[in-house]
């Protein structure tokens, strides 16, 4: 009878050691998005900044656009003016873009951590978080107002990141 077992017993592997790639990204992901949560929490304990507030971090971006002008770097300039607008924008709709970031970041951080630990899931909710940063602000601020370069720029790295995590699939089995 215990010819019988023993095969069965002979199948079950010791779980093979976390691929080193995947710890490293996993490492640089823990600390983005642990430095996003950081910003929603000092976001949420400093509340919603006033309308002179914003009056003044506007004006402040938009003289240092002026100023990049008047030494003919336009594309900073231009950067700067659209920033400043969108900055605004998001100060004054603090409370649904503060969601979305805390969605966005927890997301993350639960993909990020399932992976660590080698479930599959992870990496899908990694996915999710990645469309969310990416598009999310397009769930709230109107397209004229992001700078296309941030969204190409952040959509390269993404990119890069779903890819390497997706050469560990074959580690996360559970």
């Amino acid at each position: 009878m215990s010819d019988y077992f023993s095969p069965v017993n002979e199948q079950q592997e010791k779980p093979s050691k976390r691929p080193v790639l995947l710890t490293v990204l996993c490492i640089l992901s823990f600390i983005v998005v642990g430095f996003g949560l950081l910003g929603v929490l000092i976001s949420l304990a400093g509340g919603q900044p006033s309308a002179a507030e914003i009056e003044k971090a506007y004006n402040l971006t938009m003289q240092m656009a002026s100023d990049n002008r008047d030494q003919n770097i336009t594309f900073l300039a231009e950067i700067l003016e659209q920033m400043a607008e969108m900055t605004s924008y998001q100060q004054h709709h603090y409370w649904s873009v503060l969601l979305v970031n805390a969605i966005t970041m927890g997301t993350g951080f639960a993909g990020v951590l399932m992976m660590f630990r080698g479930r599959k899931l992870g990496f899908h909710l990694y996915i999710i978080y990645n469309l969310l940063s990416v598009g999310g602000s397009f769930l709230i601020i109107p397209s004229h107002m992001i700078p296309m370069i941030s969204v190409i720029m952040n959509l390269i790295l993404s990119g890069v990141f779903v890819f390497l995590y997706s050469l560990n699939l074959k580690w996360m089995n559970k």
